[in-house]
């Protein structure tokens, strides 16, 4: 890269051209690969927890609805075109259904006063929501 005497203006050599490009082109691979990198896999499996019991596990293959009896009531979960939702529950604000459908590996949400939490999982998830590593 020169100045050229007397006018300002910069002219870029032909390696220096080929540096700014890769330079260009790792950042928008960085910014692919950390930002959006669980969402390149597809969940497969929705895990379920309930207050202190044991998770389980449901394939998202088929569309259902599940029905599951929390603390302070019933929460029903629906899972449709391998997603998830809380579609109801009986806590009083409502969060858990307002938060939508998950859709990629690492995705949760909880109804906490009814202390039931739904994750998703697949190859893609970084790390296991209920235990902390893959």
């Amino acid at each position: 890269m020169t100045n050229a005497p007397g006018n300002g203006t910069i002219h870029f050599k032909g390696t220096d051209i080929i540096i700014l490009l890769l330079a260009v082109l790792l950042c928008v691979w960085l910014y692919f690969s950390l930002w959006f990198g669980q969402a390149i896999g597809k969940a497969d499996t929705l895990i379920v927890q309930i207050d202190d019991q044991s998770p389980t596990e449901y394939s998202l293959k088929n569309d259902r609805l599940l029905k599951f009896n929390g603390r302070i009531g019933t929460s029903l979960i629906e899972i449709k075109q391998g997603k998830a939702r809380f579609i109801h529950s009986s806590c009083r604000n409502q969060f858990c259904v307002f938060h939508g459908w998950l859709t990629t590996p690492g995705d949760t949400t909880a109804c906490l006063p009814n202390r039931i939490s739904i994750t998703l999982k697949g190859y893609a998830s970084e790390y296991d929501a209920l235990a902390g590593e893959r």
